[in-house]
């Protein structure tokens, strides 16, 4: 019975034992730490942790859990972010006395670090991640005091002053240290980092950080793998042999600071296999006379190399291109680089993918087997150089997405090869060459295109209807050319044109209603051709000249171009454009801001429409050189944004609308050589624009011509908002004979009207003379 009662007992204690741990798994977390996601759930408006129910933390999206009990780690990143600052409550977060990694990346955080010392209190946590939010202020050293910690990333914030050397006490393992993209400054030279021997990821790039980098920087931290100072302000010589023994380091970045980089002197031997290496803007061996850094020949590991900008000579080794077998990206661009394109024998299979020698002095011609030597190559850029003969036939055999060859010599016509066969490229620029034939190959097929720049050649013909094959085609420039014939309707239908540059062609005919269409336009740009007829009155409903760019999404929806070449060490790829005889060159993202029309130098007549003064975030407007008459409308006060208005050497007749001048970012005004009288406007910005802004109008006068005005001279008034110059304007309204001659006019005024009206109406008489007779 005892036995019996016994076992009885310790079965029950066993099941019961079995549903409170079996409910406690179930749960996975104690009440607080429910109670402290459903706080961050509530205080994110739910965009984090929105599935939360209350009870098994462990379910929940963005947390893990040791065994299914414990949480380990919270990891929320910008899919979570609330659309308001978050204002995190940290206290609540010691709860988790298990966590050993907390990531808050791109929550939209404000405010500073000091609320986080209370994560010392966390005995496992090993890695913080606050990066990409808004968080100010000094970085605090209370979190070197967290003894556990390995990783602290607090990368692109607005942190300022310097780096605590305690951040990295002596009982502290902190391995990775990223606060790159701050506003943090600071003297490097100094001991930082002497307690940092446990480093192995250090990036301190885009910064204010100044000084020398001391050569002791290794010594204390000889494990470090990923080193990056790059755009700072560090300065002095910088031998490369300090390197020399950092036996971990396979990434390591220099670039754009104001070191001079000598890896020559003294001799050394690398111990390092780098995988990244960026030296551009290094000023690499001034020395030892520009060359190329021989050590490059020992790392067989290689995959991305930029020694631009450093006015390195010689010419193209081989070695780079042909014997480092590892190496995908080579960037040498803008350098003093001479000679033809190597001819070496490959030793190996070359895996090169993306090739920029812009801007140095390559000359020759291509190799006619580029396509063979470098089967690899995905993008490209050799323009800016001094590239002859004719663009090779087998070029068309790599998976080019960007090709680049504009300002060179190039001859003869585009090779059908390069764009047919669906051809994968995405952008290709041949501009500024000697390139002659159709504009493009019969039969082209670029269905990915998104960029085509064929200015400053001689081609001849029409417009290609090759164009309807690239319907993701953002960026059409053909400018410069021998082009004619009339721009085809079929034009104004392609769906997504942001920028046309057909200026300097010979096209004819009238400019189609069809445009109107084009809702995606910024920048309209089809001067010095022959263009006649009226300017359309529809040109308001091209949303981007009235919409804010921030409301437009006129990109392609991958936008794969554009955010690919900016993410990957990207090439400059822009565009030109003229405003008032300059020219202005955009390159890449930057095109978003512009909204451009430039119809000048055609053939063009009619009335300017009064509706183009709904284009309110047009940057330029340049009509000027052609037929047009009428007056300037008044409904140009409402282009606000205008920056450059350009209406002279036309037939515009009346006054120039005061109202004008209430466009406080006009900087470039002409309004030469028309048939415009009265006087000119001398307020606000209008002062600083010279003469030659108003000359050859017979009838203007007033500042800055020498014709005097007389006081019928006056400026066009059409709104009484607009305040008229008081000292030119109303002169004649000044003083006691203006002020008495009005009260005189305005009494015989009313007597004769009032009289009047009783010499006309019998009735108004009669009951006029009775009222009399009852007051006498």
């Amino acid at each position: 019975m005892k036995t019996s009662s016994a076992t009885k007992y310790i079965s029950v204690w066993l099941v019961a034992l079995n549903f409170y741990l079996s409910a406690w798994s179930e749960a996975g977390c104690t009440e607080e730490q429910s109670r402290a996601l459903l706080g961050i759930r509530n205080s994110t408006n739910g965009s984090a942790f929105a599935d939360f129910d209350g009870k098994d933390c462990c379910s929940a999206i963005g947390i893990s859990c040791a065994d299914g009990i414990s949480v380990t780690s919270i990891h929320l990143e910008s899919d979570s972010a609330p659309s308001r600052i978050w204002y995190p409550n940290v206290t609540s977060l010691t709860v988790f006395g298990d966590l050993e990694e907390l990531t808050l990346n791109g929550m939209n955080i404000e405010g500073t670090l000091q609320p986080f010392c209370q994560l010392k209190q966390l005995k496992h946590l090993r890695l913080i991640d606050l990066g990409d939010n808004k968080l100010e202020g000094i970085i605090v050293s209370c979190l070197g005091l967290i003894q556990s910690l390995e990783e602290l990333h607090l990368g692109s914030n607005h942190f300022q002053g310097d780096i605590p050397s305690s951040i990295f006490s002596a009982q502290g393992k902190i391995e990775t240290f990223d606060v790159s993209d701050n506003q943090l400054e600071g003297d490097l030279s100094f001991s930082i980092f002497a307690n940092a021997s446990t480093l192995t990821f250090l990036n301190l790039s885009s910064n204010r950080f100044h000084g020398n980098l001391p050569s002791s920087i290794f010594s204390n931290s000889s494990k470090i793998s990923l080193f990056d100072v790059s755009s700072n302000r560090l300065g002095g010589l910088l031998s490369f042999s300090i390197f020399a023994n950092a036996s971990s380091l396979n990434y390591l970045d220099l670039s754009n600071n104001e070191l001079e980089v000598e890896t020559e002197s003294p001799s050394w031997v690398p111990s390092f296999s780098l995988n990244y290496l960026n030296l551009e803007s290094c000023n690499l061996n001034k020395k030892t006379g520009h060359i190329v850094p021989s050590f490059i020949s020992t790392q067989h590991d290689l995959a991305l190399l930029d020694l631009s900008h450093n006015s390195l000579e010689g010419s193209i080794p081989c070695q780079l291109l042909f014997n480092m077998t590892s190496i995908t990206a080579l960037f040498l661009r803008s350098n003093e680089i001479k000679g033809s394109f190597p001819n070496c024998s490959a030793n190996g299979s070359p895996s090169l993918e993306m090739f920029d020698i812009s801007d140095n002095h390559i000359n020759g011609s291509l190799p006619k087997d580029i396509g063979g030597l470098l089967p690899f190559l995905e993008v490209v850029n050799m323009s800016s150089n001094l590239l002859g003969g004719n663009i090779p036939w087998s070029i068309g055999d790599l998976p080019l997405k960007i090709l680049d060859l504009s300002k060179n010599k190039l001859s003869g016509t585009i090779p059908s090869s390069l764009t047919t066969n669906e051809s994968p490229l995405e952008y290709l620029n041949l501009s500024g060459n000697k390139l002659v034939g159709k504009m493009l190959p019969n039969n082209s097929m670029m269905t990915r295109l998104e960029c085509l720049q064929l200015g400053g050649n001689h081609l001849e013909g029409t417009i290609s209807p090759m164009i309807l094959n690239s319907p993701s085609l953002v960026i059409l420039d053909i400018q410069n050319n021998n082009l004619s014939g009339e721009i085809p309707i079929w034009l104004y239908d392609h769906p997504r044109l942001v920028a046309i540059l057909f200026r300097g062609n010979r096209f004819g005919g009238r400019l189609s209603r069809r445009m109107c269409r084009m809702e995606r336009l910024q920048v309209f740009d089809i001067s010095h051709n022959r263009l006649s007829g009226g300017i359309p009155s529809c040109l308001d409903n091209i949303t981007f000249w009235k919409k804010s760019s921030s409301d437009s999404n006129y990109f392609p929806p991958d936008g794969r171009l554009y955010f690919w070449i900016t993410a990957n060490h990207g090439l400059e790829i822009g565009t030109s454009f003229q405003i008032k005889n300059n020219i202005y060159t955009f390159n890449g993202l930057p095109l978003r801001l512009m909204t451009i029309i430039d119809l000048s130098s055609n053939r063009l007549s009619g009335s300017i429409p009064s509706k183009m003064g709904e284009l309110t975030q047009l940057l330029s407007l340049n009509l000027s050189n052609n037929f047009l008459t009428g007056s300037i409308p008044i409904s140009f006060r409402d282009l606000k944004s205008i920056e450059s208005l350009d209406l002279s050497q036309n037939g515009l007749t009346g006054k120039i609308p005061s109202e004008l001048v209430g466009l406080t970012s006009l900087s470039v005004f002409s309004v030469a050589y028309n048939k415009l009288s009265g006087r000119i406007p001398f307020e606000q910005q209008f002062p600083t624009f010279p003469v030659q802004s108003f000359e050859g109008n017979l009838k203007l006068c007033g500042d800055p011509l020498p014709r005097k005005c007389s006081a019928t001279d006056q400026p066009v008034r059409k709104d009484k908002s607009h305040r008229i110059d008081e000292k030119e304007g109303n002169m004649i309204f000044d003083g006691p004979v203006f002020f008495y001659a009005f009260v005189a006019v305005s009494y015989a005024c009313g007597v004769w009207a009032f009289f009047g009206i009783l010499l006309i109406n019998k009735r108004w008489t009669e009951i006029y003379f009775s009222a009399l007779d009852r007051c006498v």
